[in-house]
């Protein structure tokens, strides 16, 4: 089974890919930048584009998540696709493809920031979880109304949810139907910095050229480590991280990084 794909008006998601850093906005202000099987398709899309540009380039050290608007970051699943579904094997495919869809820009090599000027909500929370690190406006906030109408996440947003929180936390959220604000989300371990209103691009993007003035082997490296640190066993943990630190000691950006403290200068990293 295929979605039937009906596109119309502007484009739904927007990217902006720079030597450096990249930027990807889910563009549907209108309804709340709601996830319909357009934007996945063009999600796919863009994703592939993001993964190219990972691999070709070295200097490739960020990309930033956002949603046009104010109104809200993501507000999940386009609620009139819904009520178009006719059967259940529709339903699990939209599911599939936007955990298929989260995978990959979880996969991504190089750090992914959500900067939330709006509220997450539904499914949007599940976007938010799949990005690395999280920038909220004051007034942005988590909704988890999911159990309110009567469905769970269905884009992987359990297991997430759950590496951020923990189990129990994670019940007591969604159980609940809770709704968490952009201070409360701090202090759960749900973002990691609340801004003024309007600022939170700007401080992903901070982020960003930070990130991408530091050598980018070694915060590729420190993103796989420490992303697989909870699952893997300390031996093998241990084994990866001592692979991992002989490979970036004798590569070109460590030596660069050592002349640049003698001299110094600012470093100029190539990413080899």
């Amino acid at each position: 089974m295929r979605h039937a794909v009906v596109r119309s008006g502007a484009e739904p998601i927007l990217l902006n890919i720079e030597e450096r850093i990249a930027q990807l906005t889910f563009n549907r202000p209108e309804i709340g930048n709601a996830v319909s099987p357009l934007v996945i398709a063009e999600l796919d899309a863009a994703l592939g584009k993001l993964e190219v540009w990972c691999d070709a380039s070295r200097r490739a050290a960020a990309l930033v998540v956002t949603g046009a608007g104010d109104k809200a970051f993501v507000s999940g699943a386009d609620l009139r696709y819904l009520e178009s579904i006719s059967s259940r094997g529709e339903m699990a495919l939209f599911s599939r493809s936007m955990q298929s869809a989260l995978a990959r820009l979880e996969d991504l090599p190089v750090p992914v920031i959500a900067a939330l000027e709006g509220p997450a909500l539904g499914g949007g929370t599940e976007v938010a979880w799949a990005c690395d690190v999280r920038v909220m406006a004051a007034p942005a906030f988590f909704s988890f109304k999911y159990a309110r109408v009567g469905v769970i996440p269905g884009w992987g947003g359990c297991k997430r949810l759950v590496s951020l929180v923990g189990s129990a936390r994670a019940l007591l959220l969604t159980a609940t139907a809770s709704e968490v604000s952009s201070t409360e989300a701090v202090r759960l371990g749900l973002a990691e910095e609340v801004v003024p209103a309007g600022q939170a691009v700007a401080v992903a993007r901070t982020w960003a050229e930070q990130m991408a003035s530091l050598a980018p082997l070694s915060v590729r490296e420190l993103k796989r480590l420490l992303r697989n640190a909870a699952a893997a066993a300390r031996d093998e943990l241990e084994e990866e991280e001592t692979e991992a630190f002989v490979r970036l000691w004798t590569s070109s950006d460590h030596r660069e990084g050592l002349a640049s403290l003698r001299e110094r200068r600012p470093p100029k990293f190539q990413g080899r």
